[in-house]
């Protein structure tokens, strides 16, 4: 897609790579969307709540090399007969890997609906389609996780001026420090705050604790800048 030239050149998202189009609207559940991956990123629809928070969750992760939403995969029942399933969300891993995901609440993934998945995924894992398919519930929606994906999320746009100045501040840090410390250095408040984070997300810097990013938060860094 070329570039736009809007207010000095934003590019919009790509369109939604799925094989499946959303629902726009809905008066019985929760839809809506979300602009999730690297530069402009690409649009998503999601469902449910549940399907936004397994988005996003599963789109900061460490390991997650690209997300990609409804996939259709074919597959047989006992009788031969041929069917379609749109897999949620599909990840691909750093090493590899591509892990499939049913999003569902616990209370509507019944018996019949946990052995059709079971026979999807023995399908798709033979023919080489997913290495594994999972079913995702409001149980794998870890507070801290989604408190910080939500965070990597709302400062996922880089800033050409806040960015150098944290960029410059963590090259010269040593041993342990908190993230507040580090935006006092920057003197940017809360646009310092934000580069920080958005070093976090990237991996340079990395958190001593398993907790929600704050300016108490101690980390360390992972890899230069």
């Amino acid at each position: 897609m070329s570039d736009l030239s809007l207010d000095g050149g934003i590019r919009l998202p790509e369109a939604c790579k799925g094989d499946r189009a959303t629902q726009v609207g809905s008066t019985k559940h929760f839809t809506g969307g979300l602009v999730l991956g690297d530069g402009p990123g690409e649009r998503h629809g999601v469902e449910s709540h549940l399907e936004k928070c397994a988005a996003l969750i599963l789109s900061y992760r460490r390991s997650t090399l690209e997300l990609r939403t409804q996939v259709r995969f074919e597959w047989s029942d006992k009788f031969g007969e041929i069917h379609e399933h749109y897999i949620d969300i599909a990840t691909l891993q750093t090493d590899g890997q591509m892990i499939g995901y049913a999003v569902r609440p616990k209370e509507r993934a019944s018996t019949r609906y946990l052995q059709e998945l079971a026979r999807i995924r023995k399908q798709a894992v033979s023919q080489g389609f997913l290495d594994n398919f999972l079913l995702f519930t409001e149980d794998d929606v870890c507070p801290v996780e989604l408190f910080n994906g939500k965070l990597f999320h709302s400062v996922r746009r880089p800033d050409c001026f806040g960015d150098p100045v944290a960029q410059d501040v963590v090259r010269s840090m040593t041993g342990v420090t908190s993230v507040g410390d580090l935006v006092a250095a920057t003197h940017l408040e809360g646009t310092g705050f934000r580069a920080i984070v958005r070093l976090i997300c990237s991996g340079h810097l990395e958190t001593l604790n398993y907790e929600r990013i704050g300016p108490k938060t101690l980390v360390f860094k992972k890899k230069e800048v």
